[in-house]
């Protein structure tokens, strides 16, 4: 009866490695066949990132309040080596140099460093199509064209922002409105 009792807990100890094995792989089994979601690069702003030649390019987007009107870029550049480099970027015909000053990087905001094309050709909320080059080397891209409804971007408008577009879009209560 002893050998009975001894092959029965020995199943069942075979039975539990067994379930837990078969949880673990279920667990873990999306993980193995899908990418991790944090390893996925990706611009977490509103422009673009690119990397051509020694270029880093960061959250590069162009403001414009309409497709014939002036388009700012804004954005960075980065320069990842110690000599100095030329960056072109082309919009709509437009090409646009920056130099960037070796392991140094040119913020597009800042005032000295601001660079209006005659015209985005695209609306806003759009895609320009553009190309980025440096050193012989470029890359098309797909640049997003952005207005001043944004209040962070109102400053950046060529021209000035029209403040009439987004007067909508903000609570304005009058003195006679009571309660409801």
């Amino acid at each position: 009866m002893k050998l009975h009792a001894s092959k029965a807990t020995r199943t069942r100890r075979i039975a539990a490695v067994g379930l837990a094995a078969a949880a673990l792989l279920g667990a873990t089994g999306c993980s193995a066949i899908n990418p991790q979601a944090t390893t996925i690069e990706y611009a977490p702003s509103d422009g673009i990132i690119a990397n051509v030649g020694k270029a880093k390019v960061r959250n590069l987007l162009l403001i414009s309040s309409d497709p014939e009107a002036e388009g700012r870029y804004i954005g960075s550049v980065t320069n990842s080596s110690e000599e100095p480099i030329e960056v072109v970027l082309t919009v709509n015909g437009t090409a646009t140099r920056l130099s960037v000053p070796g392991g140094e990087t040119l913020s597009l905001e800042d005032s000295e460093n601001e660079h209006v094309i005659p015209n985005t050709g695209t609306i806003p909320g759009g895609m320009a199509q553009g190309t980025i080059e440096v050193d012989g080397q470029s890359q098309d891209v797909q640049i997003p064209v952005l207005d001043g409804t944004l209040p962070y971007y109102r400053e950046f408008v060529p021209g000035g922002a029209d403040d009439s577009a987004t007067e909508h879009l903000y609570l304005n209560e009058s003195e006679d409105e009571g309660g409801h």
